[in-house]
C-alpha cells in the first residue's frame, strides 16, 4: 500500500471513490458525478487542494482532501482535513491509519502545526478510529452557512 498525492490517471477511480464516498453518506449521486471534482483533486491550483490517496497496486483504496488554513494560534498555519474515506472492502486493514500517517507527515514537511478535521456527532466508527489513534478532542461549536 503506497499513499501517493492524486496524480494525472487517477481520474476515473478518483471520481468512483468520491461518489462512494456520497453514497456512504446518504447522498444520492449519478455515476460519473464525481468527475469534475476528481479532475480539480488531481491537479489543483497551486497552494490549495492536496489529495492524497491509498494506491493498493494501482486500485485507488481511499483518500484524504486537505486545504492550507492560517492564521492558527500565534500566526501558525496547518491543514484542515475536509474528508478522509476508505473503501468498505479495504476498513480495518491499515488504510485509514497510513493516510492519517502521511497527512502528519506531510504537515510536518509543510511547516504545519496541526491538523483540524471534524465528524458529525453521529459518525461514531470514525470518532472510535480517531480515538483509538489517540487523536485529541477539543470542544468546538461547528457553524455552517448556505449561500
Amino acid at each position: 500500500m503506497q499513499i501517493r498525492h492524486a496524480k494525472p490517471g487517477d481520474e476515473a477511480q478518483l471520481a468512483a471513490l468520491l461518489e462512494d464516498n456520497q453514497r456512504h453518506y446518504g447522498h444520492a449521486v449519478e455515476d460519473g458525478d464525481g468527475a469534475a471534482d476528481a479532475a480539480l483533486l488531481v491537479e489543483p491550483p497551486p497552494g490549495s487542494t492536496a489529495c492524497l490517496v491509498a494506491d493498493d497496486g494501482g486500485k485507488l483504496a481511499g483518500f484524504a482532501v486537505l486545504h492550507p488554513y492560517f492564521p492558527g494560534p500565534r500566526f501558525t498555519h496547518g491543514l484542515y482535513l475536509k474528508e478522509l474515506y476508505v473503501t468498505s472492502a479495504t476498513r480495518s486493514a491499515g488504510v485509514g491509519e497510513k493516510l492519517i500517517e502521511a497527512i502528519r507527515a506531510l504537515a510536518r514537511k509543510r511547516g504545519d502545526t496541526r491538523v483540524l478535521w471534524t465528524t458529525t456527532e453521529d459518525n461514531v466508527g470514525a470518532q472510535r478510529f480517531y480515538d483509538r489513534l489517540g487523536m485529541r478532542r477539543e470542544k468546538k461549536v461547528y457553524y455552517v452557512t448556505d449561500v
